[in-house]
């Protein structure tokens, strides 16, 4: 199987949705949808899209996502004004995401990671499923990435990693540099190949 993180975590939501609460036909939101909801969401509340970018809302949230923090965990380390009123948002974001029965990108990860991390069986399967694992670009993985990584390798530990951590460019929109920095820690008896000659240009 080939595909990105987020392909894979839709593909494991679609084969066992009834025990991750969701129904089998789903829906996911790209972002003008998720933008569109946020509008709605802030004019509901009486508060102006003009003054709170949907985008910025967005993007506090996905960050909260990638952390694995829902809405209740993330009021409770809001801090300031901006960051309380996304608090206040994502909650309703979330309750509207499950009325539309719809995840978002981020869902895709985060609600896997909970089917796993609440279904022994379900994680049990795939992490004997999946026998050999490679990843690319290590050093640009958020923390949801590296947990999902850890509970599929976890039975086998024949996992590969392509990265370099004077690469990280991302950590913007998540990625952790402590990922590729702690990976012999996470799986003992690594090797390490270094790829020295550079053969993209003269």
């Amino acid at each position: 199987y080939a595909g990105t993180f987020h392909s894979l975590g839709a593909k494991i939501l679609r084969k066992h949705a009834p025990l991750a609460q969701l129904p089998f036909d789903f829906v996911i939101y790209d972002s003008h949808d998720q933008k569109e909801l946020i509008k709605a969401i802030l004019k509901q509340s009486n508060f102006s899209d003009k003054k709170f970018s949907p985008g910025s809302i967005l993007h506090y949230i996905s960050q909260a996502k990638q952390e694995l923090l829902p809405p209740v965990q993330y009021a409770q380390i809001a801090k300031g004004y901006f960051q309380e009123l996304v608090a206040q948002i994502y909650s309703k974001y979330q309750r509207k995401l499950f009325e539309n029965y719809a995840l978002d990108f981020d869902d895709l990860l985060m609600k896997t990671i909970e089917l796993l991390q609440s279904q022994p069986q379900i994680q049990k399967f795939y992490s004997e499923l999946f026998k050999y694992i490679l990843i690319d670009e290590y050093q640009d993985t958020n923390f949801a990435q590296y947990l999902f990584t850890n509970l599929l390798a976890n039975k086998h530990k024949n996992i590969t990693i392509v990265g370099d951590a004077s690469q990280s460019i991302y950590s913007w929109r998540g990625a952790n540099i402590q990922n590729i920095n702690q990976f012999k820690k996470d799986f003992q008896n690594t090797k390490t190949y270094l790829l020295e000659r550079n053969y993209r240009s003269s």
